[in-house]
């Protein structure tokens, strides 16, 4: 659900009670969502494995709720991505995704990327989220689950007031396994970008006033997709060492101003 909302393409192999299920997904240079194998899996621990070739990746992973349908999901990122003509029509938009949706996340990233979550059993769609009737494709997860995400000892959290909390050896984050989780009662996603170095939180501040953009061009970048509130994942960090803003353009339901003009960000150093 980028800059309002945030697809993939997924293959699926069930697994039994003793392994995780894994996800296979793709999506092409024009972003079309494919499930490559299999469309089943056993609720659980699932492991997601993504390539993708699209420039403008924001693929997700989601159910709606309530009989709420793809048309109506258009009709809302619409709504919401329209927040700087109508800001009070994009935070409705946004109660409508927390009342009837359930989003677990995905990564956007020219190229292979990987992350773990736990999927109850259910129906499920993967979209790029942007254009999810035209892109999105259906899983189905079957069974019941206890399962946990594996520990990590460092982590991106998303909490009330719309903050980022982040915590890691020596407050710096590093490559490897890295626990996204959505603490709050909004939806977040959490998009890293390649920041100057030196850069401080009070100049992120000031950008998102009209300041300077501190942003290094043709630096690295990665997004984690939308999570619910309650829901997380552990995502493999690819992203070189260096300086990153922790961002969230995800509009406010109450404001329907997108969280980072809010305070929603943090820099943090990945070594």
């Amino acid at each position: 659900m980028a800059a309002g909302v945030a697809a993939l393409a997924i293959t699926a192999t069930p697994a039994s009670a003793s392994t995780d299920s894994t996800l296979r997904v793709s999506q092409d240079a024009a972003g079309q969502v494919t499930v490559q194998q299999g469309t089943t899996l056993h609720a659980g621990l699932t492991s997601v494995g993504i390539t993708s070739a699209y420039t403008a990746a924001d693929p997700e992973t989601f159910q709606l709720r309530n009989g709420a349908t793809l048309a109506q999901m258009d009709v809302k990122i619409a709504q919401a991505g329209n927040w700087q003509a109508d800001a009070a029509t994009a935070a409705q938009a946004m109660q409508w995704f927390v009342d009837n949706t359930t989003f677990y996340g995905g990564l956007s990233a020219v190229g292979q990327v990987s992350y773990k979550t736990v999927l109850p059993g259910g129906s499920y769609y993967a979209a790029q989220v942007n254009n999810p009737s035209a892109t999105a494709q259906t899983f189905q997860v079957t069974g019941s689950t206890h399962a946990a995400l594996p520990a990590t000892n460092q982590s991106v959290s998303m909490t009330e007031p719309d903050r980022f909390v982040v915590s890691g050896p020596g407050g710096k984050l590093h490559r490897g396994p890295l626990r996204i989780s959505n603490n709050s009662g909004e939806l977040h996603f959490a998009q890293f970008v390649q920041v100057q170095p030196g850069t401080t939180d009070a100049d992120l501040t000031a950008w998102f006033a009209g300041g300077a953009n501190p942003s290094v061009s043709g630096g690295a970048v990665l997004n984690f997709g939308t999570q619910t509130p309650g829901r997380a994942a552990v995502v493999d960090v690819p992203l070189p060492s260096g300086t990153y803003a922790v961002l969230d353009y995800i509009p406010d339901t109450t404001s329907g101003t997108p969280h980072a003009f809010g305070g929603m960000h943090a820099v943090v150093t990945i070594a």
